[in-house]
């Protein structure tokens, strides 16, 4: 069995979500996982402002 494909950073889960050779659902889903790793970046720049 094949290992499923992991992005580490958000611009490479943008990617996946804007690849129109993926199914729309499984775009979705990397669509809101960028969001929440780019939340998780301003969560820590702005727990380092503190």
């Amino acid at each position: 069995m094949d290992k499923p494909y992991i992005a580490a950073e958000a611009h490479e889960c943008k990617q996946r979500a804007e690849d129109p050779k993926l199914p729309t659902d499984e775009r979705l889903v990397w669509a809101q996982l960028a969001t929440a790793a780019e939340l998780r970046e301003i969560r820590r720049l702005l727990a380092k402002r503190r």
